[in-house]
């Protein structure tokens, strides 16, 4: 049997960090056992739909790499994928459901409905159908049907039993019927609910394998009970935990930004994306903690999902990226960052490729060890971009490097200026400058600092920037010493 997993969001907005890690799980569970992997739309709540959510969707699942099998961009045998669109499926399971006496009409006005739950809970009483309409008898029914009055349909819930499922995450679940609501499954306005079009849809799109967040589970009763008035087998289930916030809640916008574009939108590397959400609640027994997405593939186990919710924490994605970034190859890095700017900074891009593209991996080379995501990278690249600011004489001027006035730092930049000047060409690494510089700093028996601030401080125009060597040598000589010559003369007006 193949393995068949879903994802099946509601259109009503952005694509939540935790349900990235449900379409993760459900990716990576299929993808190990050479099974599919789905996306279905579940868009029967009308009042919910955000225009472009499910577009934005799509785009986000590419743009980390968790691309289905089948859904409504690459179509196959399991269509449609909008639940909207298969209306009429569920109209003939319902009319099953009532004809095998498992679900029945209910004619509730929903001002009856308002009332019922108001008095339970001010009784404080578990809000739920009281089973009015389950009674009527087949004349009564028949008689408000033709009189044309609303109604929805109620699944009949059978009495005095347990209902008895396992689940891969939370072993044994057992519930007493006499707790479970009878659930509506078709609405007043044809349209039918989750629970109705979910069970239906899993089993004719032929999902074995259920993997959803924990709030979930109380509905997975009545979704048991569905499955065995059918006469279905039902999949296996696996409710993993919530994702939970710095204050230990459901993750939500109290504490951060929840949406996945906004990490993206950052400059967060995909991959480091994937293997920090990976981690959260899934322990691969082992003391690794960076995996490729096929090395996660491979050692992925639903047994090894802990029960308990794992904390999201910004801290310990921004040391994942920042491992990727310094790992990463500038090639490789390098077109992932014109990627992200073309798309979220459009004028760094179009400033970044008026430069030369070695010049540009330079400077990427330099600082892709100093940013977390990419997003940190334009405020400390505007001296490599364009003019340095004219430093003041209190930055060029360090007590811990022993310049303690300006005459120490016009030497210093001298020296500096000197040694360029004698160059013929551009130094080909960091380490030829330190070469050339060491030995002409000792024979001017002056300290590294007496030298190498003042000219950084010279081409950078701030406090901080990287060092003096590596200003030089992604400036180049012409740049490099124009911007010394400024200094100078500034420092002798």
């Amino acid at each position: 049997m193949t393995v068949i997993t879903r994802f099946a969001p509601s259109p009503t907005g952005y694509l939540h960090i935790g349900s990235l890690r449900t379409v993760l799980y459900n990716y990576l569970y299929a993808k190990k056992h050479n099974g599919k992997f789905m996306l279905r739309v579940e868009d029967t709540d009308r009042t919910r739909l955000v225009e472009g959510s499910i577009e934005n969707m799509i785009h986000v699942l590419a743009s980390v790499g968790l691309i289905p099998d089948e859904g409504p961009n690459n179509p196959g045998e399991k269509g449609p994928y909008y639940q909207s669109e298969r209306l009429e499926i569920y109209r003939k399971y319902i009319d099953e459901l009532i004809e095998k006496d498992k679900a029945y009409y209910c004619f509730c006005s929903s001002e009856r409905l308002d009332n019922l739950r108001t008095e339970q809970k001010e009784l404080g009483l578990a809000t739920k159908y009281d089973k009015l309409c389950r009674y009527l008898s087949d004349d009564e029914i028949q008689a408000k049907l033709e009189s044309g009055i609303p109604y929805t349909v109620r699944l009949k819930v059978p009495e005095a039993r347990k209902v008895i499922f396992y689940d891969t995450v939370k072993g044994k679940i057992e519930v007493d019927s006499k707790d479970i609501d009878e659930q509506v499954l078709l609405k007043s306005d044809g349209f039918p609910t989750y629970h109705l079009a979910n069970v239906v849809d899993d089993h004719l799109m032929g999902i074995t394998d259920v993997i959803r967040g924990d709030e979930w589970t109380p509905s997975t009763p009545k979704h048991v009970l569905m499955y065995e008035a059918f006469g279905w087998e039902a999949p296996v289930f696996s409710h993993i935990p919530l994702l939970l916030g710095s204050d230990k809640k459901k993750l939500s916008k109290r504490t951060g930004d929840v949406a996945v574009e906004q990490y993206l939108e950052k400059g967060y590397l995909t991959e480091a994306l994937i293997n920090y959400i990976a981690l959260l609640g899934w322990n691969p027994k082992t003391t690794d903690e960076f995996f490729t997405i096929n090395e996660l593939i491979e050692k992925f186990n639903l047994k090894q999902v802990h029960k308990s919710g794992a904390i999201f924490d910004v801290e310990r994605l921004d040391f994942f990226n920042s491992n990727y970034l310094k790992k990463s190859d500038i090639s490789d890095i390098y077109n992932k960052l014109l990627t992200y700017l073309k798309r979220y900074n459009s004028d760094f891009y179009d400033l970044l490729q008026s430069f030369p593209e070695e010049y540009n991996k330079k400077i990427l080379s330099e600082l892709k060890g100093r940013i977390k995501k990419f997003d940190e990278l334009q405020n400390l690249t505007t001296f490599f971009y364009g003019d340095a600011k004219n430093p003041s004489s209190d930055l060029l001027m360090n007590e811990k490097m022993k310049i303690t006035d300006l005459d120490i730092v016009k030497k210093g930049l001298e020296l500096t200026l000197n040694v360029l000047q004698s160059q013929s060409s551009d130094f080909e690494s960091v380490d030829d400058v330190k070469n050339v510089f060491v030995e002409k700093i000792k024979e001017a028996e002056m300290k590294n600092g007496q030298v190498l601030w003042p000219t950084r401080v010279a081409l950078s125009g701030e406090e901080f920037s990287p060092g003096a060597l590596e200003m030089m040598y992604i400036l180049g000589l012409d740049t490099s010493i124009k911007r010394l010559e400024n200094t100078l003369k500034t420092l002798g007006q």
